[in-house]
């Protein structure tokens, strides 16, 4: 997806920092559910930066840092091994909600 197909325009006045770390974020999500639905890998040991960047190319975004194959990797474990604090029955896991907070110079972005 390119910034243009974005039909939500992020809020103006945030700090730059902020900005590249929610994109950071999206485009980390995108790449860890591209690697998922086309079977590249199905745990973050099998996601490797060689892999990752690999699916980039694939769904065509420009080639990842090394920070975002990590944090894809970190989305893959949440997504794959989520920590749930307390046991769930079957009924709480469809309402399960992931909150992700990415962190730039120790400063939460949201």
């Amino acid at each position: 997806m390119s910034r243009a197909e974005d039909p939500t325009p992020f809020p103006t006045g945030w700090p730059k920092a902020r900005y590249r770390a929610t994109r950071r974020a999206m485009k980390a999500l995108r790449l860890a559910d591209h690697l998922l639905r086309h079977g590249l890998a199905y745990t973050p040991d099998d996601a490797t930066d060689e892999v990752i960047r690999t699916a980039a190319l694939q769904s065509g975004h420009r080639q990842p840092s090394a920070t975002t194959c990590s944090l894809v990797r970190a989305v893959l474990a949440l997504l794959l091994f989520p920590a749930v604090s307390s046991s769930p029955t079957e009924d709480d896991i469809g309402g399960l909600v992931v909150r992700m907070v990415v962190t730039v110079d120790d400063l939460p972005t949201a």
